[in-house]
C-alpha cells in the first residue's frame, strides 16, 4: 500500500524535529517547545498569562 503524500510529509517533519532535538536535555527540550509555542500563540493573537497554578491563555 502506497503512503499518502501528506503522511510522507508528516513523517519528514517529525524526523526533522527529532534530529533538531535529540541532543537536548529534557529541560532544554521543554524550554524550546515552550518558546516555540509562545511564538505561535502570539502569531494567533494570544499570550500566556502567569497564574498561581501555571499559565492561562489571554486574547
Amino acid at each position: 500500500m502506497k503512503e499518502p503524500a501528506f503522511m510522507r510529509e508528516l513523517h519528514q517533519i517529525r524526523e526533522q524535529m527529532y534530529e533538531e532535538m535529540k541532543h537536548l536535555s529534557p529541560e532544554e527540550r521543554a524550554k524550546r517547545i515552550n518558546e516555540q509555542a509562545e511564538v505561535f500563540l502570539k502569531s494567533q493573537g494570544y499570550r500566556l498569562v502567569q497564574t498561581e497554578r501555571g499559565h492561562r491563555l489571554q486574547k
